[in-house]
């Protein structure tokens, strides 16, 4: 279903994904200690005389003191918010811990083993094959694949994208167009076995460079033709069935005379996806 591994360790991307996390936990932090400063003193305790009794709330506020004032059930906003402020308490320290802990890790694993190639002199790089590639030199083996597409037939209408390569419609000139203007690496009609033996073209087979994941890209442009959509959806099943899912390693634009694609659509999935 993928290509051979061309590299024996994909890119760093945790770390942009644990700065985004740090993030989101300096963002909650700031929140709770705001909170805790409007917060009401003391703290709660809860009790149940008896299984199946009502549950009682009090208010400690004295150090030392173990049973607190009773907090009657008009006041039970009272004893949430000092449920909450407990809570927030223990999630302050949480969140300290793990900022820190994020920081740590991130300071001295970032990059370490890309850079442990790029400050190699070019000499000494070139006797070396590095476990993450550089993106050009990974870029360079993925495109140096060769195969076969699906063959055009005499009488077939072809188009020609800016690069120069045969497509079979419009529709794909502005996805390849796109593609390239947005340098995302591309195959057209790279060759697809399934399951069953079958091998199928999809239409386009395009790399995300930065995390090195694969996404095939289907265009289905005649939407408003009733054994077209019938044939799709046959397509669709079959993908669906190798494990071939939209969002998650396939992508898909669709047309009708009335609904024509737009550059708009393509873009908005690059970025998604493939950026």
């Amino acid at each position: 279903m993928y290509s051979d591994k061309i590299e024996q360790l994909s890119p760093d991307n945790i770390t942009e994904k644990l700065k985004s996390r740090q993030e989101d936990l300096r963002v909650l932090l700031a929140k709770k200690l705001r909170a805790i400063k409007n917060a009401p003193e003391g703290n709660l305790r809860i009790a149940q005389a008896h299984k199946g009794k009502k549950i009682q709330y009090f208010h400690i506020t004295k150090a030392g003191d173990t049973k607190g004032t009773y907090i009657p059930h008009n006041q039970h906003l009272l004893a949430k918010r000092l449920a909450q402020k407990q809570y927030d308490q223990s999630l302050i320290k949480v969140l300290h811990w793990q900022i820190a802990a994020l920081t740590k890790f991130i300071t001295k694993s970032e990059k370490q083993i890309e850079n442990l190639y790029d400050k190699l002199c070019s000499s000494r790089r070139e006797l070396i094959t590095p476990a993450t590639l550089p993106d050009e030199q990974y870029i360079a083996t993925w495109k140096s694949v060769q195969w076969e597409g699906h063959s055009f037939s005499p009488d077939q209408h072809t188009y020609t994208t800016a690069r120069g390569e045969v497509v079979r419609s419009k529709s794909e000139v502005i996805i390849a167009d796109t593609l390239a203007r947005h340098k995302v690496p591309y195959r057209y009609e790279f060759p697809l076995v399934l399951k069953n033996g079958n091998t199928i073209h999809p239409d386009f087979l395009c790399l995300n460079v930065h995390t090195r994941k694969e996404f095939y890209w289907e265009h289905f442009g005649l939407m408003d033709s009733p054994d077209y959509m019938e044939g799709t959806l046959q397509k669709l099943k079959a993908y669906n069935e190798n494990g071939i899912l939209p969002g998650k390693n396939m992508l898909f634009t669709m047309e009708s005379a009335s609904c024509p694609l737009n550059t708009r659509q393509v873009e908005n999935l690059i970025r998604e996806f493939l950026a």
